[in-house]
């Protein structure tokens, strides 16, 4: 009967969260948890760290509390996991599990492995497209695992540890029995401190953190989120997947809503983001003249939430209504998405619009380039007038369109023909207001709606339309 070692990596300097290895979970650090619960049906367990002195104290508390430490390369994880199986016989098994998802448990790793026996396959991973994240798991065999080690150069390879093994094995694609469907509402890892008070809290007042299954928790958790509120549906679009409400950070600072002070206001953002995220919101509208609203964005939220946003990023180029030469033009887009992209600390969108049919007509190789590049996803304009849809149905590849235009015979025609062609179609407070009243959600076109208001009022019955 061959083994099984299931090595899990962790290291203290997490960019989004540092130090959360050593956090306290059910009363001890967040890295013993998730190594006692991945043991608890008798599998070796063993966590492998850097040799980085800050990780010292991985590597001495669990040595201390009696789970095997291996240390090497911070950045060769791939060497890592060589090493933490290196008197392994070339048969036996390995699980990778990572330090941060304190849900997975013995269970999860003998459901993938029994998958993984009964399939003709070398390599088998919990499939992240369909499970919520928390719950991954790797398996393959010692044997593959030196073979990787061997030949994967590609510094990718060797700091991600598989990706050389799934090329070069392909993959068993797994489901656990009973996982929550929706992948994105039922988010179990301890990635920012949002994360971690949620999931933490998973584990208050359990009388056995270790020995309780992870279904039991992903119920919980499920119940939790769904007491929340109601979540929004996505779609998919040129844009990727959306959801069907979009939030706008356009208006974040524009007056004193409510007479908040600097703070509460900042306070207030913080908390709609979050809920954004947590009902699921996909997408952030960003981009003005000031370039605020991106600044605004990162200043009022963790950056590991922002990060979680796909942005829709204006560009504001006034030289382009003046302007004749396109060299002109050229650089009036990238003066715009230059900027935006300093200021959101990213290089990449996934829509670049235009203000409108004018400057899009101007500007439009140059975005192409950007889109072409894989900078930008999609590409598109802000149409109020129906000239503004006439040149978008006239323009092959314009994948995205925030509607402002007032409802008509002829803007709803042009409107469904984008949709047929897979535009994304966000609907502005004017296009969405001039909806049919029995709908009180999208127009049959559109495949989201804009949110401007910083009021959660505004952004709970937008969630409330789009779920009628």
């Amino acid at each position: 009967m061959p083994r099984t070692r299931v090595v899990i990596q962790s290291r203290l300097n997490s960019s989004r969260l540092p130090g959360k290895a050593m956090l306290t979970i059910a009363g001890m650090p967040l890295i013993e948890l998730v190594a006692r619960r991945a043991s608890r049906s008798g599998h070796e367990v063993v966590v492998a760290t850097s040799e980085e002195q800050y990780d010292e104290r991985i590597a001495g508390h669990l040595s201390a509390v009696g789970i095997p430490v291996v240390r090497g390369s911070l950045d060769d994880v791939l060497g890592r996991f060589a090493q933490a199986t290196a008197d392994l016989s070339a048969d036996d098994r390995v699980v990778r599990l990572t330090g941060d998802n304190p849900v997975a448990d013995a269970d999860l790793v003998d459901e993938l492995l029994t998958a993984l026996d009964n399939s003709d396959h070398t390599y088998g991973r919990v499939d992240i497209d369909q499970v919520p994240e928390g719950l991954g798991a790797e398996a393959f065999s010692v044997a593959a695992l030196r073979e990787a080690a061997e030949a994967a150069t590609e510094a990718y390879d060797r700091e991600h540890v598989t990706p050389w093994l799934r090329r070069t094995f392909g993959e068993l694609l797994f489901v656990p029995q009973g996982c929550p469907g929706d992948i994105h509402a039922y988010r179990a890892t301890v990635d920012t401190l949002g994360d971690y008070v949620r999931v933490s809290s998973l584990f208050d007042d359990v009388a056995d953190p270790v020995g309780r299954p992870w279904l039991a928790f992903m119920e919980d958790l499920a119940a939790r989120v769904d007491a929340a509120g109601a979540r929004i549906p996505s779609t998919s679009s040129a844009a990727g997947r959306v959801s069907r409400v979009v939030l706008s950070a356009r208006a974040f600072d524009d007056g004193e809503a409510g007479g908040d002070k600097p703070a509460e206001r900042a306070e207030r953002l913080r908390a709609l983001i979050a809920d954004a995220i947590e009902r699921g919101v996909t997408h952030v509208d960003v981009g003005r003249a000031d370039g605020r609203s991106e600044e605004l964005l990162r200043s009022c939220a963790e950056p590991a939430l922002v990060k979680r946003f796909g942005l829709i990023s204006r560009l504001w180029a006034p030289a382009l209504e003046d302007a004749s030469a396109t060299s002109a033009h050229d650089l009036a887009v990238e003066a715009s998405a230059e900027r935006s992209f300093a200021n959101l600390g990213r290089r990449g969108v996934d829509a670049m619009v235009f203000p409108d049919s004018v400057t899009a007509s101007r500007g439009w190789a140059r975005a192409q380039r950007y889109r072409s590049d894989g900078v930008a996803r999609s590409i598109g304009l802000v149409a109020r007038s129906e000239a503004d849809l006439a040149w978008a149905v006239a323009t092959e590849d314009v994948g995205f369109v925030e509607v402002h235009t007032p409802s008509s015979a002829a803007a709803d025609r042009m409107l469904t023909e984008l949709a047929a062609r897979g535009a994304t179609l966000v609907a502005g407070e004017q296009a969405h207001a001039g909806s049919p009243a029995e709908s009180r959600g999208l127009p049959s076109w559109a495949t989201a709606v804009l949110v401007t208001a910083l009021e959660p009022g505004a952004f709970d019955d937008a969630v409330a339309a789009v779920n009628r």
